[in-house]
């Protein structure tokens, strides 16, 4: 490109230097001097009209090309967002399924510490039956006179312990049903989610 330039340079200023050296009057040579610039002009403005046209359409085509790129990056940004959804939906199935295998276990496992404390109270009220018959025996062969009482005092305490074995069994029971419906709550949660 400077090439050029430098060729429509040394042209105008060897048609100056022509003008200037020719054998016409003032009168001719300044009319000369007006076509030349006014041609010179007309010409330079045919240059800019072009490179005008040359910028809008360089223009026009970053423009698409921008275009172009903004729409392959929304397809690709859409394609992640859809794969996103897609794994969190399998996150949520695969903690759901996690859930759902884990309550015949809790089930069971609950069932099985019921049975559990059902037979340590059954043994506990055998043992203190056990023992006040045992000792309401002593008591009878000891004093007799006090064996009555003793006999009494230990079938109350035999009563009191038994009765505190099924109150503690009764607890343990809630505990275990309270235990359960909060890991039926919390597999609900993880289920509705």
């Amino acid at each position: 490109m400077a090439r050029i330039g430098y060729f429509i340079l040394g042209g105008v200023v060897g048609a100056i230097g022509a003008l200037f050296m020719a054998p016409r009057s003032g009168e001719e040579t300044r009319a000369l001097v007006a076509d030349k610039a006014s041609t010179v002009a007309s010409e330079a403005q045919s240059w800019g009209n072009q490179a005008v046209a040359k910028g809008q359409e360089i223009a026009d085509q970053v423009a698409e090309r921008g275009q172009e790129f903004a729409s392959q990056v929304a397809e690709r940004g859409q394609e992640f967002a859809d794969q996103a959804v897609a794994k969190g939906q399998e996150v949520a199935k695969n903690v759901q399924d996690a859930a759902s295998n884990m309550m015949p276990a809790v089930n069971e496992k609950g069932d099985a510490l019921r049975e559990k404390i059902d037979a340590a109270r059954d043994r506990i009220a055998a043992q203190v039956a056990k023992n006040a018959d045992e000792t309401a025996k002593q008591a009878d062969d000891v004093i007799p006179v006090a064996a009555e009482d003793a006999s009494k005092a230990a079938k109350e305490i035999g009563d009191k312990a038994s009765h505190a074995a099924e109150k503690a069994g009764e607890k343990a029971n809630e505990v275990v049903d309270s235990a359960k419906k909060a890991v039926d709550k919390a597999a609900d949660a993880v289920k509705s989610k």
